[in-house]
């Protein structure tokens, strides 16, 4: 089915947001968007004559999934013969495989990287995603994904900052026409982490991204080692990370302030800050981080993997923070399962609201805050936004129980179809 054609998805439900299902359910689109959602009877009758029919019994149509942060071009790292290297117990160690395996790839194996983390990504049923660029741009012009991608810059030491700055600046200008030709994509600008990114690279990406209003994607505590290194300028990235890479910081001493009164004053602090793991932020700063405009992505696997903790899903569900989640890369993670992120977001949770509740909010972080997160359309399914969707079997159960049933049983196999801006992008629409 092309978007430009008209049609009737119907199904055994209907999930339009974590709020609303109806049983039985359909939705009508047309032109990449979605005409009518709602009741199965209510919706065809108010459909318009020719629309075609796809009937899915036995199943639940969802608002596709947003996986709020991946970096698809990087793939499961692994050796000459495919064998995938265990994580390293050292986050440095990790960081330098990563530079390693970037400077030692050939160029063209980054976008058939990408090509084959999206079609993943489709699988589990994911149909937007929050993109760390990878190192060729020209391979989010086919994205078949609703993408955010942000053009990440790197420099901490402050003559570091005018170079930083020109290639997201141009990052930037090349994802803009790349927009204009696939209107799936759309930029964002990254300062990759308060310990790569100094301060004065960081508040002139801060009003690159206020001139241009474009949100803005930042890794922040993830791991102890960076918190060490910005409470002294100590720790193995003052150690071992920056002298491997030939990089003399001896003369950092620290931020020298709270991280939300630094990001406050450096300009970042606003609507449009989308902060990744903070799995080290006390509930003081997740707060006054959330007051200040900044939202949140959680990715317990990848932090479980490294060692680097867990993040307080018990403070951000019981706060009422909204957050969202997201995969990381396949070279922290063995597949691209937000499913999975939000079973291992339920097990953190240490709080008092009943599990079927739970597992409500976590299929809303994984959709509408994830949407809402990137600043892109979706998250839900309502006349007038766009048609993406994923089909999944239904698991049964009514009210709170259908979300616990959904998150505990759904997986790769259980997707039956998955669609973005009106066109079959996973599965059989047949």
């Amino acid at each position: 089915m092309t978007p430009e054609s008209g049609v009737v998805y119907v199904a055994s439900r209907l999930v339009s947001g974590a709020g609303i299902a109806f049983s039985p359910g359909a939705v009508a689109v047309v032109g990449g968007n979605v005409l009518l959602a709602g009741a199965k009877a209510d919706v065809l009758r108010a459909a318009p004559a020719g629309f075609t029919r796809l009937e899915f019994p036995g199943a639940a149509i969802l608002p596709g999934l947003v996986n709020a942060h991946a970096h698809l071009q990087i793939p499961r790292l692994a050796d000459s013969d495919g064998n995938v290297f265990p994580v390293p117990p050292s986050f440095a160690d990790w960081i330098l495989r990563v530079i390693a395996w970037k400077r030692g790839s050939a160029p063209a194996t980054f976008a058939k990287h990408f090509v084959a983390a999206a079609g993943e990504a489709l699988s589990f049923g994911t149909t937007a995603v929050g993109e760390i660029a990878g190192p060729d741009l020209s391979a989010y012009a086919e994205s078949p994904l609703r993408s955010r991608v942000f053009a990440e810059g790197i420099g901490l030491a402050p003559e570091a900052a005018p170079e930083g700055f020109a290639a997201v600046s141009e990052a930037v200008r090349r994802l803009g026409k790349i927009a204009a030709s696939n209107p799936l994509v759309l930029p964002g600008v990254s300062p990759h982490t308060l310990y790569t990114v100094g301060e004065a690279l960081l508040r002139s990406l801060g009003n690159l991204a206020a001139a241009e209003n474009l949100p803005i994607c930042l890794h922040l505590a993830e791991s102890a080692a960076e918190m060490a290194f910005l409470a002294g300028g100590e720790g193995e990235f003052a150690t071992r990370l920056y002298p491997a890479v030939g990089k003399d910081v001896s003369w950092f001493r620290g931020i020298g302030r709270p991280l939300d009164e630094y990001l406050r004053q450096t300009g970042l602090l606003r609507e449009g800050l989308l902060l990744v793991h903070t799995v080290h932020l006390s509930r003081r700063e997740i707060d006054a981080l959330r007051e200040g405009g900044a939202r949140f992505v959680l990715c317990p696997r990848s932090n479980a993997a490294h060692g680097n903790g867990e993040p307080d899903v018990t403070h951000f569900i019981d706060r009422g923070v909204p957050f969202s989640l997201g995969t990381d890369s396949l070279g922290s993670v063995p597949d691209l399962s937000p499913w999975a992120e939000m079973r291992i977001a339920r097990s953190l949770y240490k709080g008092r609201k009943k599990d079927a509740a739970l597992c409500r909010e976590l299929f809303r972080a994984a959709t509408e805050n994830g949407a809402a997160a990137l600043d892109l359309p979706g998250g839900i399914l309502a006349p007038g936004g766009p048609a993406d969707l994923a089909v999944v079997d239904d698991p049964g159960g009514e009210g709170d129980a259908f979300f616990r049933n959904l998150v505990e049983r759904t997986e790769r196999g259980n997707v039956r179809l998955g669609v973005v801006a009106g066109r079959a992008a996973h599965g059989a629409a047949e």
